[in-house]
């Protein structure tokens, strides 16, 4: 059974609070940080859970259909209720099938450097042992014998796209996904060095977006954030080859020139 036939299987009455909006992530680009600032807004909901991930079949942290959908119920009638699952965004099948049971949803999404945000990627797993791998480059190299290998898709030990440092960070082909299937006013899209730049400007443009008042002024938390040491130059120069047009591509589908230096 597909993950939508699964879902749709054990549908929620139409009483059933369902999301009215997605923080997509990218992860490792501060989605943490945003989603603890929205949550605290008083006409947002959130659950406690952060990121459910029950549109994606092979890593689900919620598994059950009325499960999901009961994470919203305390919301009140007057306020939008979203949750935050960064691996939406690069999981393949998950656009699909919110296409089909949310049409009319809206999308968050923030972004960082890509080169950046594949390191930070790796501390983060090797960091909880996730990684058994001990070196950036070594991890790297094995990112196309592992992309190809069945064995280590059934068998790693975390979300698969995880593991996918390079590919997981070409941020323009995952959006591109969703933007096949949703109209391009359903998104918005902002950065990490942008939120810590002026964090009241842009949660009052995302507040907007959303529909909420905006002259509400959350707490600014940093969340998941730790300082990483640098990477080798090597690595950052084949990595700024691997990466060259995504961060133009990411700003042309935003519409304005991201700050993803």
């Amino acid at each position: 059974m597909s993950l939508s036939e699964q879902t749709t299987d054990r549908w929620p009455s139409r009483a059933a609070r369902k999301p009215d909006f997605f923080l997509l992530g990218a992860g490792r680009c501060g989605s943490t940080t945003l989603y603890s600032m929205l949550r605290q807004h008083p006409g947002i909901f959130m659950p406690d859970l952060k990121e459910p991930s029950f549109f994606c079949s092979y890593f689900q942290l919620v598994k059950d259909p009325v499960s999901y959908f009961q994470l919203f119920s305390p919301a009140d009638d007057e306020q939008l209720a979203g949750e935050a699952s960064h691996v939406y965004l690069s999981n393949p099948e998950s656009a699909p099938v919110i296409r089909t049971l949310f049409p009319n949803a809206r999308f968050i999404l923030i972004f960082r450097n890509p080169a950046e945000r594949a390191h930070s990627l790796y501390r983060w797993a090797h960091r909880l042992e996730l990684e058994p791998l001990d070196t950036f480059e070594a991890a790297l190299d094995a990112e196309e014998s592992r992309f190809r290998d069945p064995e280590f898709f059934d068998n790693c030990p975390h979300y698969f796209w995880n593991y996918m440092y390079v590919r997981s960070s070409l941020f323009h082909l995952q959006w591109g996904r969703y933007l096949e299937l949703f109209p391009r006013e359903q998104f918005f899209a902002l950065t990490l060095n942008e939120l810590r730049r002026d964090p009241k400007y842009w949660m009052q443009q995302v507040f907007a977006f959303l529909g909420v008042d905006r002259g509400f002024a959350p707490l600014l938390e940093h969340r998941n954030f730790s300082p990483i040491p640098p990477m080798e130059e090597d690595t950052r120069r084949w990595l700024d080859e691997r990466f060259e047009g995504v961060v133009e591509k990411t700003s042309e589908l935003a519409g304005r020139e991201l700050d993803l230096r």
